[in-house]
């Protein structure tokens, strides 16, 4: 993963050894880690009651972290959901393996953006950063350290209208100028 820079105390982690760390003193503090999912909740009595949905059993807490995850953002243009999992991801992480050697392309101007164009670029031949805004809205160091990397290129003033190809997931192609959804 990325180095955690944004997160108080924290210095030269990644994201997956911190969230280890932080299970590791959860459960020496005492605390019960469970890998269900959710179905209900009753908040209107402590302890709180949450039914599970794997085990069917219901569980008693007087406290409770509610993490819900992340949601793509997704642009909406042509080509996009036909090309979902052939060519267009949402996770570098998950997805960048896969792309090895290629010239790989991450749309958005955010954190999430500058992330991902960094995981790309240790496995990518090279990774183009498309920006429709004239100036990264990322955090200083993440925007800086993709300006400097010798492996990505930014686009400013750029939009995606769509994505082409055959069924086989090759030749992705974006056509720049106006249009077009905006991702982070």
């Amino acid at each position: 993963g990325v180095d955690v820079e944004n997160y108080p105390g924290v210095d030269g982690s990644t994201g997956p050894f911190l969230v280890a760390r932080m299970r590791r003193q959860a459960v020496r503090a005492g605390a019960t880690l469970v890998a269900d999912a959710a179905i209900s909740v009753d908040l209107a009595r402590s302890p709180f009651e949450i039914a599970l949905n794997e085990s069917g059993t219901r569980m008693h807490t007087l406290s409770m972290i509610i993490a819900t995850g992340a949601n793509s953002r997704w642009l909406g243009v042509p080509g996009e959901m036909q090309f979902r999992g052939q060519g267009v991801s949402s996770c570098a992480t998950c997805d960048g393996f896969l792309y090895r050697g290629q010239h790989a392309l991450v749309i958005g101007g955010g954190d999430t953006a500058m992330e991902e164009a960094l995981v790309l670029a240790r496995t990518c031949s090279h990774v183009t950063l498309v920006h429709r805004g004239t100036k990264l809205r990322a955090s200083k160091t993440l925007a800086e350290r993709v300006l400097a990397h010798t492996a990505i290129s930014v686009l400013f003033s750029t939009v995606v209208e769509k994505f082409e190809g055959d069924d086989t997931g090759d030749d992705q192609r974006s056509d720049g100028g106006g249009g077009g959804g905006g991702g982070d």
